[in-house]
This record gives structure tokens, sequence and C-alpha cells, in this order.
């Protein structure tokens, strides 16, 4: 299972790049602006390493779903024209940390500037700074376009003595976008939150929907994760694993969801039943986390199916 592109690439020399543009894990928004225009002195590195799945003990599904995922998007972005490199975790060159990849990805390329996407965990965020501040060439970090606030946000929201309560964060991101929101600002319905709506037990009707998710067969891949030692907890699910892979399917479980899950979410939101594992939950989560999904869009859709009168203004 490893990358044939980056094998070929080793045996034989590549064409030199200005620019290398690292993709993490869960960076896979094949909609950021980077993607826009082709540049044939531009290599994308994506890259499976011991480093990430090793730093704390994951569940089974989520490494094997975001390496599918990963070489699910390296693939579209060849598809697309894009320079790829993935560095997979039985590569032999890989050095299963990304600043030691860097570091020979740069001497490989012979590239003079490295750009990354801001990560989500402040983990990696130190180390890519650390490596960055490090280089004679230049580095460049650049907005990963997915989150609804700016970096520094939430710090001046949640001083230090003051109550750091969800609610406070929750209804000034409503009053900035506008979400749910009626022409004086103020919460549609009258009211900031239905939590009090949200809380029925579920008496078996009306039925859970039908699993909608597809299930991959990535048993091959799994070996090949469970040989690099890779420890992990949970069951796999390698021969059936549910989770969307790409955004073409992850727009298939919105719509699902929206359809099928959404106008008794709210009712029964709290619930829980032995008879449904996941009742009229979403099971999103990933595609949002990986970024396959923007947050702003599924927004508009839940707004869509409430004034469009598919859904009461609880679910949303």
């Amino acid at each position: 299972m490893s990358d044939p592109d980056a094998t070929t690439a080793e045996r034989h020399p590549q064409p030199a790049a200005r620019t290398l543009r690292l993709v993490l894990g869960d960076q896979l928004n094949p909609q950021h602006s980077w993607f826009d225009a082709t540049d044939a002195d531009v290599v994308y590195m994506l890259m499976e390493v011991r480093e990430e799945t090793d730093y704390v003990l994951h569940h089974a599904q989520k490494i094997l779903a975001i390496f599918a995922a990963m070489r699910a998007f390296a693939a579209r972005l060849r598809q697309a024209g894009h320079r790829v490199r993935y560095v997979a975790i039985d590569n032999p060159s890989n050095r299963q940390s990304i600043p030691a990849n860097l570091d020979a990805l740069i001497a490989h390329y012979r590239a003079s500037q490295l750009e990354y996407q801001a990560p989500d965990e402040w983990r990696l965020d130190e180390a890519l700074q650390y490596w960055c501040a490090r280089q004679p060439f230049a580095t460049r970090m650049v907005d990963s376009e997915h989150f609804l606030t700016e970096r520094d946000e939430v710090a001046g929201c949640f001083r230090a003595g003051g109550q750091w309560r969800m609610e406070v964060f929750y209804r000034k991101m409503r009053r900035r976008h506008r979400i749910l929101l009626d022409a004086a600002g103020e919460p549609e319905g009258g009211r900031w939150n239905f939590d009090h709506d949200n809380r029925a037990p579920w008496p078996g009707d009306p039925p859970a929907p039908q699993e909608w998710r597809a299930a991959h067969d990535h048993r091959a891949l799994w070996s090949v994760i469970e040989a690099a030692g890779v420890h992990s907890f949970g069951a796999p699910n390698a021969d059936a694993l549910p989770w969307p892979l790409d955004r073409d399917e992850a727009l298939q479980h919105l719509d699902a969801f929206m359809t099928h899950a959404l106008p008794h979410f709210g009712r029964y939101e709290d619930a829980m039943s032995t008879r449904s594992p996941r009742l009229f939950h979403s099971l999103l989560s990933f595609a949002l986390n990986v970024k396959l999904l923007h947050p702003r869009e599924v927004i508009a859709r839940a707004e869509a199916a409430l004034h469009d009168g598919h859904a009461p203004l609880a679910s949303v």
C-alpha cells in the first residue's frame, strides 16, 4: 500500500519546485484557495507519520479514516493537475516525523519556500513554528479558511476573572455571523436556546433513520497500519468503515441528515436508546474535523430547512 508516485519520485530525480505546501491530515478541503489554480512550481505534501499516530492513543477508526481520506484527497489533487508528494506510513524513506520529512523533501525538490495552513492543534502549531524559525528560506503560514473565528478571537471573549460560559461565545458568534436572527438582530423565536425542548425520551416512534453511510473496505490499508506498529484502541471496522472519505460523500451525508434526521433531531437530541446507536444525530463531526465540509454550509442548510418548514426551530 505504499504510494506509487512517492516510490517513483525516489527512484527518479524530480523537477525542482520553488514552493512546497504542507497539507495536514485534517486539512482536506478541496475548496481552499490554494487549489484554485495549478502551478508546476508547487508541490503539495501529505504525510502519514508515527509522530502523529503516537503522541496519544487514538481510536482505530480515526487513524484508518484519516489515512484513507488523505489518500483520496491526494488522488483528487493529482487528477486536478497538481503536483503531489505522498509519504505513506510504510514508505522506507519516511522519517516518521513531519519536521524530519520536511528537511528531506525541501532538499529533494531544492525548494526555496515552505507554506502550510494554520494547524488546529497547539502542539503541532508550536512544532512547525519552531522548525520554520530555524530555516534559512522563506516560510509562510496561511489561514485554513475553515473556522468562523479568528485565531485570537476566543481570548478576547473569555477574559481572566470572567465567566467562561459557552452561552456567551454562542451568542457572540450568532450575532457576528447573523445566524438565526430576525431583522432587528434578535434571536428567531424570541429565545437564544431551546434546551428545554431537546430532552424528550425517544419512545421508538418516529423510527430512527436507516443507515445512510457507505461501507468502505479498507482491510488492506489497516493491515499496513498494523504492520507499521501503530497502536490504537477500539474496533477498526476496516471491512465496513462508515466515515465519509471525500467531499462528495460528505455532501451526500449532509443531504441525508437534513432529509431524514434533522426534523426530529431537536426533540430527541439528549435521548439515548439501546435500540438505536445514533438516533437522529448527524455523525458529521469527522467530515467537519478534516474539513471536507465547512461549518457555514452546514449552518446554511439547517437555516434553509427551518425557513422551508422542513424542521422546527428547536432542531436547528
